[in-house]
């Protein structure tokens, strides 16, 4: 005897909202993933201390990841440091970073300065100083806070990265 079953399978209609290319993701889920990709990022590729005559990796033989250059590094923290004051909560330490380094030169210890200063001091040393991934990825992640704090000609990175997010509808 011999049964016979038959399944009705049914499709619901996918839709994607109009401006959520990436589905939900929120501020807070940007500074997840960039700061993910900076740790990946800045870390010394596995198996470059054998290329470089250094001690054997065991034997095994793999593929060695791309390492953010300097420049990469300084861009992706500006932009995780942008998100890490929009998404608030844990995130508020970039901020609180940014302040803390910003009130070292407006505290009156050197004269006048202000804010817009302090930015432009920034400016200067991501633009002269070629630094290691990781250091130019924590000075880019202090300059977001300072440039926002700073506004004018300052704050046009983060408008542009928080309006391309906006566009892209994942903030």
């Amino acid at each position: 005897m011999q049964q016979h079953i038959e399944f009705i399978v049914t499709a619901a209609p996918i839709s994607i909202d109009a401006g959520r290319v990436l589905g939900t993701v929120g501020a807070g889920g940007i500074a997840i993933a960039l700061t993910g990709a900076m740790i990946a990022g800045i870390r010394e590729p596995k198996g470059a201390a054998a290329a470089a005559g250094g001690a054997p990796s065991g034997g095994k033989k793999g593929k060695i990841r791309k390492k953010m250059t300097s420049d990469q590094a300084q861009w992706t923290g500006v932009a995780a440091g942008t998100f890490y004051m929009t998404a608030g909560s844990i995130w508020t330490v970039g901020g609180q970073l940014s302040d803390a380094f910003s009130s070292l030169f407006t505290s009156g210890g050197f004269g006048d300065a202000g804010t817009g200063a302090v930015a432009g001091l920034l400016a200067l040393i991501m633009y002269f100083r070629e630094m290691t991934p990781g250091k130019s990825a924590f000075t880019g992640i202090i300059a977001a806070g300072v440039w926002a704090t700073a506004g004018g000609i300052w704050g046009i990175p983060q408008a542009l990265i928080l309006t391309g997010a906006g566009a892209l509808g994942i903030a």
